[in-house]
C-alpha cells in the first residue's frame, strides 16, 4: 500500500483542500464496497488523506482482508483528484501530536482528548476541509462539531 500512496501528488499545509480522509474512512470505502461512489465525488471534489493517516493505514495493512488489499490496489489504479497532504507528524509521538496541534490550532489541543484525531482536525482547519470520518466515539462528536462551526468545518461520516 505504501507505494501507491507514494505515487499520488502531495499537497502542503499551503493548499487548499474539500475534504480530509481519515484513516477509518479510507478502510470504509473499501469494506462496503464504495469505491465508484467515493471516485464520483472525488471528480468534484478535491480530497486529501494526511501523510500521518497514510502511516496509519500502512500499519493496519496487515490486517485488512485480502479483497480490501486487491480493491484498493484497482482503484489508485484510476484514481484522480486524490492527493497526500504532508505534514509533519508521525503516529506513535503524542509530544510532536500535541507540538503539531498547538502550533496551529492551541484551542483544539484542550478540547480533542485524542492526538491523532487532533492531528487530523488541526490539518483540516489549516487547509479549509472538511473531515470524512467514520471514528464517531472520538472526532465525530457534538462537542467538536460545535468548536469546528467557527471554522466553517463539518465532520461527517459519509459523502454525498
Amino acid at each position: 500500500m505504501k507505494d501507491l500512496f507514494e505515487n499520488l501528488p502531495k499537497l502542503t499545509l499551503q493548499d487548499k483542500v474539500d475534504y480530509l480522509i481519515d484513516t477509518c474512512f479510507f478502510i470504509w470505502i473499501f469494506e462496503h464496497h464504495k469505491e465508484k461512489d467515493f471516485m464520483k465525488f472525488l471528480q468534484t471534489n478535491k480530497c486529501a488523506v494526511t501523510s500521518f493517516n497514510v502511516e496509519e493505514l500502512i500499519h493496519v495493512e496487515h490486517r485488512l482482508h485480502d479483497n480490501i488489499k486487491v480493491a484498493t490496489r484497482k482503484f489508485f489504479h484510476k484514481v484522480e483528484n486524490l492527493f497526500v497532504l504532508e505534514v509533519p507528524v508521525h503516529p506513535g509521538n503524542p509530544g510532536q501530536e500535541h507540538a503539531f496541534v498547538k502550533l496551529i490550532l492551541p484551542a483544539i489541543d484542550e478540547t480533542e482528548h485524542d492526538p491523532s484525531d487532533a492531528v487530523m482536525v488541526a490539518a483540516a482547519v489549516k487547509v479549509g476541509a472538511n473531515v470524512l470520518t467514520r471514528d464517531k466515539h472520538d472526532i465525530f462528536n457534538t462537542r467538536l462539531e460545535n468548536f469546528l462551526q467557527d471554522y466553517d468545518i463539518k465532520v461527517l461520516n459519509t459523502f454525498s
